[in-house]
């Protein structure tokens, strides 16, 4: 996690699960970080809310969210919608389609996305493979709901690195095999 140093222009809020059309606790965790980021700006920037609807949410996560950002005074005209994402890469994919249509200057847009502290790295890494320049900022994760978390986001590296940890293992069984002849 890099510090953000100067003025970004586009805010990007990784979506997460909701159960009704109210955010989470975990969700409103990012969106405080996002508004942090907003406010400091004295909203010279926009928030993109990525998330789409899973089979057991009633709306969208970025439904739920933009509504969170209009409860805390964000302007309609500062929230952008992208609601089809259904996985971190689609977060980061669809949301930078948005931000390309959205954007209006000669250079390169600023661009952050919150999350929670556990997911910065994994979305960091997936922004880079959708062809996003963007840095994470994370919120504080709940002390009793980090174990579960982490471990989600170690099986999710194993799975984004797939080859190399399938060599790992190789050379693994290998040097076993070697050490018991």
């Amino acid at each position: 996690m890099v510090p953000i140093k100067g003025n970004v222009d586009y805010i990007i809020v990784l979506g997460a699960g909701v159960r009704s059309e109210t955010v989470t606790p975990l969700l409103k965790g990012r969106l405080d970080k996002a508004l942090e980021y907003y406010r400091r700006q004295n909203g010279a920037v926009k928030i993109v809310v990525s998330g789409g609807q899973g089979p057991d949410e009633p709306v969208s996560e970025a439904f739920a969210m933009a509504k969170y950002l209009r409860n805390q005074s964000v302007p309609e005209d500062k929230i952008i919608l992208e609601d089809q994402s259904t996985t971190t890469f689609e977060n980061m994919q669809f949301s930078k389609q948005k931000i390309e249509a959205d954007w209006q200057g000669t250079q390169p847009p600023q661009i952050i996305f919150a999350t929670n502290n556990y997911h910065v790295l994994r979305g960091v890494i997936y922004a880079r493979k959708a062809g996003l320049n963007a840095n994470g900022v994370g919120s504080p994760t709940s002390f009793y709901f980090l174990p579960s978390a982490l471990i989600r986001e170690y099986i999710a590296l194993l799975v984004i690195y797939k080859k190399l940890t399938a060599l790992i293992l190789l050379g693994w069984i290998a040097l076993g095999i070697l050490l018991m002849l």
